[in-house]
């Protein structure tokens, strides 16, 4: 049971200050161990993790990071979904070991470096390294988020759907969205418009597969039984289904 990231879901965030010393390479080590350890959504779907060094990153972002994780997938349908709910297991790993993490939605590897690995391509990375603020939150306040009544539809499930509610997401848009019924939970996000899903539609998808891990973290820490199925269901309008939680 991976009762360690659950546990840490409450005080996690994003860190964006570091200092730039590299990490002991033992550290390192159990860090890429934990990569090969990391559950998929979507076993069907191959992926890798690689990590980088700051001078073998890219990125327009101000955030500098002694280290980087990427996370490399096969093009599958629903590997986004995959990938987000994936490399957040690291990111809740690394602030469980006191190391501070933010993700990075506009950093690549450098063009030094292949654009694919083992017939993978490059989805998207965390920096991660030794904190220079505080690696956690002091309490739930911290958090900017939605409430559990703009994201949530029907009843139940609070504390389920609460653990998803807490996770980050790019520019802290929260698309994501959850129809409880009996038995059941729908995945869902936003659809954000014409013009900002053209933009924002890969990260959106992201940051539900990110939400899905803090849920099925949740459900795994009570003991719940859950079917995770990737499925075609109708949704009121303004809403993309993107999987089904059976209970």
């Amino acid at each position: 049971m991976r009762t360690e990231l659950y546990e840490i879901i409450e005080k996690r965030k994003s860190v964006r200050k570091f200092d730039m010393n590299s990490l002991d390479s033992v550290l390192l080590q159990q860090i890429k161990q934990f990569g090969e350890e990391v559950i998929p959504l979507i076993p069907d779907i191959r992926v890798k993790f690689n990590v980088y060094s700051h001078e073998e990153v890219k990125t327009l972002m101000a955030i500098k990071a002694p280290h980087y994780v990427g996370i490399y997938s096969e093009n599958k349908d629903n590997f986004l979904l995959n990938a987000g709910y994936m490399l957040q297991q690291m990111d809740l790993y690394l602030s469980a070991n006191n190391l501070g993490s933010c993700w990075l939605g506009m950093a690549k590897p450098s063009v030094a470096l292949p654009e694919a690995v083992d017939g993978l391509d490059f989805v998207i990375m965390l920096a991660f390294g030794n904190p220079k603020e505080e690696v956690h939150r002091s309490s739930k306040e911290g958090f900017k988020r939605k409430s559990l009544e703009e994201i949530r539809e029907g009843s139940g499930y609070e504390e389920i759907i609460e653990a998803a509610r807490l996770a980050p997401s790019a520019r802290n848009t929260q698309t994501w969205y959850f129809i409880c019924k009996e038995k059941e939970i729908l995945v869902c996000r936003r659809h954000t418009g014409f013009v900002t899903e053209h933009l924002m539609s890969r990260l959106n998808t992201i940051d539900v597969g990110i939400a899905m891990c803090h849920l099925d973290l949740a459900l795994e820490n009570r003991g719940m039984e859950r079917d995770i199925t990737i499925e075609d269901i109708t949704v009121p309008k303004g809403f993309i289904h993107l999987a089904t939680v059976r209970l």
